[in-house]
């Protein structure tokens, strides 16, 4: 079951949220944070298949504080790029912290991220108060957050295809963050887990979603 939501942040600014409920009682949050797309049906769809597993999924729409309801096909790229640019770290970690204060029952939380929101979930674990934290081919990471500690257990997901993120990127990830949990899937590139992207994998789409839900039940 879906449906749409608001949460307050700290700030005074409204997001909106998609959220997927489980059939019965959640077992954890997941916030799932978006691509630089903004709240897709791919984006829509993972919150849907996490709570097919029990999961109480909440996706913020972290381009509402450009403007409300931006959501691009997947040939937008530089507009994309543009909306992300417009954002502040501090603001996107409010929405992200106030999509994760309207979790049930004190359920524990983790976030998951894609692309942009691949960086964030990394971002948001060094930051925020969160049980752990899952990044699928996160750009920017080694550029802008390296000398920033995860407070949480991870685990990053990357292709080894990816033109985007180089392997030295990963590498140096992999060097300062040993603690962390790495995948690296050989025939896949970036954007590999979405299947409305030219780069979808579906066989390291399905490996990643087992193990993400592995790490999950570990940690959450």
């Amino acid at each position: 079951m879906s449906s749409l939501m608001h949460a307050l942040a700290k700030d005074g600014h409204i997001v909106d949220l998609y959220v997927a409920k489980p059939k019965s009682e959640a077992v954890a949050t997941v916030i799932v944070l978006q691509e630089i797309f903004g709240i897709t049906d791919h984006i829509q769809a993972i919150c849907q298949q996490y709570a097919t597993h029990g999961f109480l999924a909440i996706a913020p729409a972290l381009f509402d504080r450009i403007k409300k309801n931006i959501v691009l096909d997947y040939s937008s790229i530089e507009e994309g790029r543009d909306y992300k640019m417009q954002l502040q770290d501090e603001q996107v970690l409010l929405d992200i912290a106030a999509a994760a204060a309207t979790a049930e029952n004190d359920l524990k939380v983790a976030v998951i991220g894609f692309c942009f929101g691949g960086a964030l979930s990394y971002l948001a674990s060094t930051r925020l108060n969160l049980n752990c934290a899952i990044s699928y081919y996160g750009g920017g990471i080694a550029e802008k957050y390296i000398n920033q500690n995860p407070l949480c257990p991870i685990m990053y997901h990357f292709g080894a295809l990816d033109p985007i993120i180089p392997s030295t990127d990963v590498a140096a990830i992999q060097s300062n963050h040993p603690e962390g949990v790495f995948h690296i899937y050989d025939n896949a590139g970036h954007g590999f887990n979405c299947s409305d992207r030219r780069d979808y994998h579906s066989e390291s789409a399905k490996i990643a979603f087992a193990r993400s839900l592995e790490f999950l039940k570990m940690h959450v």
